[in-house]
């Protein structure tokens, strides 16, 4: 489906498509850690640590209209919230690969699991685990369409070499 919309679309807008995690034994570490590397600025001025943590309940993030980035960093408790291992539930708070995944995606375990504080389902030593497994495998579509350019890990190099990937 990803190549039929990018055929529609032609050089309007370039579609990048993320390969699910649910068959890996670890999660991804969400956005290189929460809180740790990136920031988003959304188009009405909210600062987020991930595009999609908006979605979790409970949590507020604030505006860059409103307040300088750096007290957002370092002092909001949207940013803080999932920040480094402190906040962590078992099975995460005693797994010796902690600081490697640090849990998982928030927003993943908080649709997967209905608890953003929870194991992120894709960790297979998360309990919900073989139910994600299990729901991923029934529901699986054939992938025809599959992308057929390679999965490219973006750093500058690749960033400035776009053009020639689609």
């Amino acid at each position: 489906m990803t190549n039929r919309w990018r055929e529609k679309l032609g050089t309007k807008m370039k579609l990048f498509f993320v390969v699910p995690d649910y068959y890996e034994k670890r999660p991804k570490k969400c956005m290189n850690g929460w809180g740790n590397v990136f920031m988003t600025i959304a188009p009405d001025g909210v600062a987020l640590p991930c595009h999609t943590a908006r979605m979790l309940p409970g949590l507020a993030f604030p505006s860059v209209r409103e307040r300088a980035i750096g007290e957002i960093w370092y002092e909001s408790e949207g940013f803080n919230r999932y920040r480094g291992t402190g906040w962590m539930k078992e099975p995460c708070a005693s797994c010796p690969e902690r600081e490697k995944d640090l849990g998982g995606c928030r927003c993943q375990a908080f649709m997967l699991a209905q608890d953003a504080a929870a194991a992120d389902p894709v960790c297979d030593k998360s309990p919900r685990h073989a139910e994600l497994v299990a729901t991923v495998d029934r529901l699986q579509v054939p992938r025809d369409d599959a992308p057929a350019i390679p999965l490219v890990f973006r750093g500058r190099k690749e960033s400035l070499a776009s053009e020639r990937l689609f």
